[in-house]
């Protein structure tokens, strides 16, 4: 187990404590905890299996992966992500909110030069209420344009008023492509979107569409 990070974070008229620590090779995973007035706020959690799979693993590889991750979370606060949100941003926060690998890639794009996970839609999603929604994307790496073969794809309903839905989930091929459909519901309350995401070992990113009625 690698000695972990702890800093603490101004932001505003709050302060948050942000604490790193990796859980061993037992329990291969990088643990965030954001604290706030003495308690937890919210918390990150990365897996590093994949370094494990290919040994020998250097401490200094793990320590470099907390470093990006605790610096990300820091980054968050800063950009103002755990601000007190007005009642009337509830919605349009439930829109912007980005996960934790997407933080990262930003991080790590900014920092340098970064052949990062990118995922292409084939055609414009347009999805529709009761309608039948095609998905059609690749995940391919930004720069050497190579494809990602077994990346993590999923397509959930997200509401800004009920709790995310799944629709499809799956793998991409060789090709680094996935393709499925679904049905859409007739209706959902709220401003709705469906999200397309996809996880892998170079990164993640997700694509949005407004769902219009059909």
């Amino acid at each position: 187990m690698i000695t972990g990070y702890n800093t603490d974070v101004r932001h505003g008229n709050r302060v948050f404590h942000v604490q790193t620590e990796d859980k061993g090779y037992a329990n291969p995973k990088i643990e965030t905890l954001i604290y706030a007035g003495g308690e937890i706020l919210d918390s990150y959690r990365s897996s590093y299996e994949d370094l494990l799979a290919a040994p020998p693993v250097t401490e200094s590889v793990i320590q470099t992966r907390m470093d990006e991750q605790h610096r990300a979370v820091i980054r968050d606060i800063k950009n103002g992500k755990y601000d007190l949100t007005p009642p009337d941003m509830l919605e349009q926060q439930a829109f912007n909110d980005r996960p934790l690998d997407q933080a990262i890639l930003e991080f790590l794009q900014a920092e340098g030069d970064v052949d990062t996970l990118e995922l292409v839609v084939d055609q414009p999603l347009k999805p529709a209420f009761g309608s039948l929604f095609r998905v059609q994307v690749q995940a391919r790496l930004c720069q050497s344009q190579n494809p990602v073969a077994g990346a993590e794809v999923s397509v959930k309903l997200v509401s800004s008023l009920k709790k995310a839905t799944g629709l499809l989930s799956g793998r991409t091929g060789a090709d680094g492509r996935f393709s499925g459909e679904v049905q859409l519901p007739p209706s959902q309350p709220g401003q709705c979107a469906v999200v397309v995401s996809c996880n892998g070992d170079q990164g993640f990113d997700e694509v949005k569409a407004t769902v219009v009625a059909s």
